[in-house]
């Protein structure tokens, strides 16, 4: 025994005992002094070489970035550091580490909910092996995609934080999402076509819909909707001190989330809105329901609370009232196009227009609505019609 003792390899030792010697290796994995021990293992000539091999395979993996540390300790109490890495995890697995993540930096509703589409839109990568995912098979993602551009970023800019993580745990050396540029691959329809279809209601499904709503509060809340161009999430957050019934106008300053109530998404959403009568109509009627027992406009019958965001009224008013109306169907989003297309086909000023939905300038309505403006003759001014709703 004294004789191996004398002869112990660099970073392998003998931890004496009462009830025997153990041998141990003692390494540095990402900047943790780590020693290991061999409870097992006899102490002797042989298995001492044994551990010195085995330590020069560890230090080996180290500097090339490829040691697991639960491969070779899987009991080890070092593990609650590193993790309990192994080298057959998917994608899915890192996925939803990082989801965890982000609920634990408190992060928005909205920002979640974003992280949880993007979580299930990457869906076709889930079962694949960390260790399998190369640029290749990323770029081949990005052709198959027929979304827009800045979706397709958003979900790979989900899929790169999440697949830091196994750089951090030392299963990949290299993040394969940072070494692909979406733009290269994805053709110019991705870029410049919104995966957002402008498709309005016309007057025959307008007046269908406000027919079928059947509960009050729902045909108060679409034809409100219908006639001021509103987000559903600022409809979800006007108070009735945001009504100006003198003026007759609103103020919109801002928006329910995820059943979080917050600024408007961009300075221009703050505005100033025109009332015209239909909408009037809509809030009188509504009056009834909400002015004099809480702060906001429009409810949730059921509830008796504010609408929480835009999935709440889409899933239990809007399509309840498509399929009674037999309308087909359209996300709540249109009624705002709706409104914007019927004022662009009477000819309403465009900055006026772009005023009222919240936009910088009328740069967006040509964006969204270049075929409705064709016919658009350049009148400077408001139309008649576009003050009494009709």
């Amino acid at each position: 025994m004294g004789q191996a003792e004398q002869c112990l390899p660099r970073g392998v030792t003998i931890r004496k005992n009462k009830t025997g010697d153990t041998l141990i290796i003692t390494f540095t994995y990402k900047g943790v002094l780590c020693r290991e021990p061999f409870s097992r293992l006899e102490v002797n000539n042989k298995n001492i070489k044994y551990a010195d091999r085995l330590l020069g395979e560890i230090q080996n993996k180290i500097e090339k970035g490829t040691f697991i540390y639960t491969d070779y300790f899987p009991k080890s109490p070092k593990l609650s550091l590193f993790g309990n890495v192994r080298r057959g995890r998917a994608i899915i697995d890192y996925l939803t580490e990082y989801l965890k993540i982000c609920k634990t930096r408190n992060l928005s509703p909205s920002t979640l909910d974003g992280y949880k589409k993007c979580f299930t839109a990457l869906s076709d990568l889930h079962k694949l092996p960390v260790t399998d995912l190369t640029p290749a098979i990323l770029k081949n993602w990005i052709m198959q995609r027929q979304t827009a551009l800045k979706t397709i970023r958003n979900r790979l800019s989900f899929l790169r934080s999440a697949l830091d993580e196994a750089v951090t745990d030392g299963l990949i050396s290299i993040n394969p999402v940072g070494l692909v540029t979406a733009s290269r691959y994805q053709s110019e329809r991705g870029e410049h076509e919104s995966e957002y279809i402008v498709d309005p209601l016309n007057p025959d499904e307008v007046t269908a819909l406000l027919q079928a709503a059947g509960n009050q509060q729902w045909e108060n809340l679409f034809r409100f909707a219908l006639h001021t161009g509103m987000r559903s999430s600022e409809l979800c957050a006007l108070r009735w001190t945001d009504i100006d019934f003198i003026g007759k106008t609103a103020y919109i300053i801002s928006a329910s989330v995820s059943g979080v109530v917050k600024g408007t998404k961009t300075k221009a959403g703050k505005r100033k809105i025109e009332l015209d009568e239909q909408a009037l109509s809509a809030l009188s009627s509504q009056k009834l329901f909400t002015f004099f027992r809480g702060e906001y406009v429009f409810e949730d019958p059921k509830t008796g609370e504010a609408w929480a965001g835009a999935d709440a009224i889409r899933k239990k008013a809007w399509v309840p009232t498509l399929r009674k109306a037999g309308i087909r169907y359209r996300n709540p989003y249109q009624t705002r196009h709706t409104y914007a297309t019927r004022h662009i086909s009477r000819g309403a000023n465009l900055f006026w227009l772009a005023g009222q939905m919240g936009h910088k300038g009328p740069e967006m309505l040509f964006r969204h609505y270049g075929s409705y403006l064709e016919e658009y003759d350049g009148n400077t001014g408001r139309q008649s019609s576009s003050q009494n709703g009709s």
